[in-house]
């Protein structure tokens, strides 16, 4: 395989024919890319770390003592410490692996919670088995995830360490909350991936999201992706983000009764324009929707 990692801030590049050795050094967590030769073997061993794995590149197997598992591009693998396993390659399209290795203590030492997402994510499933993200939106989220966690363990710059645990958090609560299924069913995968791509927009209608940014991530043209979200949200994608963004300022309005604060904490960064949306919305103005709401105690 191609192996790299990082030593003394430095990029150590060589090319193996056999997995290599890994050190976490005292900071207990580092991140590797592991591209495999052609005529890459592996031999049956186990790890004093535990692995969060993304198959970049390729196709092959993870094998176990129990079982094997056929892993390809996309496909997710969360492996405990201790678990024998190897990685065997299929010759006409080796893999690439990019692997966030986790030291017991420091994984510990991060608190209850991470371990419940941990077992959350795999207490149903069998060990090693690939997890697919649900939609090729959620996928692009988690992708960008793990090269997040590359860039910081290759730069080193301050706060790396911060940043790797704030990344391997949101992985470990993107796996935990089923954003990662074993299903290799593939049907329908434009419709699950626009379902995904609403999902998101009402959870956070404050950013400022993009048709031509959300049809990317979801694999789509911008055009078939707004054909999709028309059919599955009954509005186009504008109209249902101003819609949710007059939701979600009616709700700081009420927590906050600071007009301005909830226009632009909800993603409009007009006051004028907030004003005649939020009345065509709602139909009543922002001012006259905290009266009436005042005046009915709530």
């Amino acid at each position: 395989m191609y192996y790299l990692a990082m030593e003394g801030g430095k990029m150590n590049s060589e090319r193996r024919l056999k997995p290599a050795e890994v050190s976490l050094g005292r900071e207990g967590v580092a991140v590797i890319e592991s591209h495999h030769d052609v005529d890459f073997e592996m031999a049956m061993g186990v790890w004093p770390f535990r692995k969060i794995c993304w198959v970049a590149v390729g196709k092959g197997l993870l094998a176990g003592e129990r079982r094997s598992h056929v892993i390809e591009r996309g496909d997710f693998l969360l492996l405990p410490s201790g678990w024998s396993h190897r990685f065997v390659d299929d010759r006409k399209e080796p893999l690439t692996l990019v692997i966030i290795c986790l030291e017991e203590p420091w994984f510990e030492a991060l608190g209850r919670d991470w371990g419940e997402l941990w077992n959350t994510a795999i207490q149903e499933n069998d060990i090693g088995a690939p997890l697919r993200p649900r939609s090729s939106f959620h996928e692009a989220l988690m992708v960008e995830l793990m090269r997040s966690a590359l860039r910081e363990n290759r730069q080193k710059r301050i706060g790396w360490l911060s940043s790797m645990q704030a990344t391997v958090g949101e992985l470990l609560v993107r796996f935990g909350r089923g954003q990662c299924e074993i299903s290799r069913n593939r049907e329908n995968r434009s419709e699950r991936a626009v379902a995904a791509a609403i999902e998101y927009v009402d959870e956070h209608p404050y950013l400022p999201l993009r048709i031509e940014e959300m049809a990317s991530q979801c694999q789509l043209s911008p055009r078939r992706f707004t054909d999709l979200f028309k059919r599955q949200s009954g509005e186009s994608f504008n109209q249902y983000l101003l819609g949710k963004r007059v939701e979600y300022a009616s709700q700081r309005l009420l927590e906050t009764g600071h007009i301005l604060y909830a226009c632009y904490e909800s993603g409009f960064n007009d006051p004028a324009y907030f004003y005649r949306v939020f009345k065509k919305r709602a139909g009543e103005t922002p001012g006259q929707f905290l009266r009436n709401r005042r005046a009915r105690g709530e």
